[in-house]
């Protein structure tokens, strides 16, 4: 009796215990899991690339404005200079 209820209990164990199989719902949900997280990682590694050339033209437009205040300031020097005459 205790050798029947200890390899029922085994078999209760090892039954309840044991792999478990992956259904197709979890696999296509893992599928287009996996497929979302490599679209996002795209999107990152595009967005990152954009970012750094819009930082580039950033530097670039501030240098413009930069030299164009500097004109604004030698063009108003000469007015002020010609005007006091």
């Amino acid at each position: 009796m205790k050798k029947i209820l200890a390899v029922l209990l085994l078999t209760i164990v090892v039954i309840g215990c044991g792999p478990k199989m992956a259904n197709q719902e979890t696999l296509d949900a893992l599928a287009e899991a996996r497929a979302a997280l490599e679209a996002a990682q795209s999107r990152i590694t595009e967005l990152e690339a954009e970012f750094d050339e819009l930082a580039s033209m950033k530097m670039a437009l501030e240098s413009e404005i930069a030299n164009l205040n500097n004109q604004i300031e030698e063009l108003q020097n000469n007015i002020d200079t010609r005007c006091k005459k």
